[in-house]
């Protein structure tokens, strides 16, 4: 079943996240051929004082894969052992109905 990801990174930046979008892509946004297995939606943006990220996935295992493996090495590089911004837990959502425009 599909879930949507929602993750709020207080202190996080725009260029925090290109930085590790570098890291997984060579670019600060992923070519169509680059998008992580079981990706259906991504989006992020600015909140106040952070970064929020919400993606849908086609599971939540697939977007733990992606954690586990390309996206957690990103971030080590990116942010050494500092630890994770506050609130900045998934919090996965059971998505019922999506509808997606192309």
């Amino acid at each position: 079943m599909p879930v949507g990801m929602l993750q709020m990174m207080q202190g996080v930046t725009k260029d925090q996240y290109d930085q590790v979008n570098e890291q997984m892509f060579g670019q600060s946004a992923p070519a169509m051929d680059q998008l992580p297995d079981g990706i259906i939606v991504h989006s992020a943006g600015p909140v106040e004082n952070g970064w929020y990220i919400y993606d849908i996935w086609e599971s939540r295992d697939h977007f733990q894969r992606f954690m586990d493996g390309q996206l957690g090495e990103a971030i080590r590089a990116v942010f050494g052992d500092q630890p994770p911004p506050p609130g900045s837990e998934p919090q996965f959502y059971e998505i019922e109905s999506l509808a997606v425009a192309q």
